[in-house]
């Protein structure tokens, strides 16, 4: 039997992923772009994500911010219902949500069927809360050369 890779859009697809956290089902999905890199290299890693009721910075989200429009980002702040996202390749471009329209959140990152990272793990949140804190100018250049020479 021969496999076929289907292709949908980001809109109907993550609206399908969106549907099936709801009802509880863990989902994994192959992601794209590079703004959460260094931690996920679009095109080559993948995540799990599952629905989770409490929501926390440092976080990684699938937030729907409308229109058919999903972002797949870190939780920088919180402000009551508000959540204010971030990717950790983007150096000053936020988005915002409400906790309503968070779907799920990572719990591991994989390359290929290997586990990459598992997010849960407090090594793993130290190293993100360090990323995060890292001066612009470091995250700046560090992102520069990563993305030059694709390591990890």
């Amino acid at each position: 039997m021969s496999s076929r890779r289907v292709i949908l859009p980001n809109a109907v697809m993550l609206g399908e992923v969106s549907r099936l956290l709801e009802e509880g089902h863990t989902v994994t999905i192959m992601t794209k772009g590079s703004s959460m890199s260094p931690f996920i290299r679009g095109e080559r890693d993948s995540v799990n994500l599952v629905k989770r009721p409490v929501v926390q910075i440092g976080d990684i989200v699938l937030a729907h911010l409308g229109k058919g429009h999903y972002v797949l980002h870190r939780v920088h702040a919180l402000d009551g219902e508000r959540v204010t996202l971030k990717g950790d390749g983007n150096l000053d471009a936020t988005e915002s949500c409400t906790l309503a329209d968070v779907c799920g959140t990572v719990t591991a990152i994989m390359m290929g069927d290997k586990l990459r990272f598992d997010c849960t793990k407090p090594s793993f949140k130290r190293a993100c809360r360090r990323w995060v804190a890292a001066p612009r100018i470091v995250r700046r250049y560090f992102l520069g050369i990563y993305r030059r020479i694709k390591i990890l």
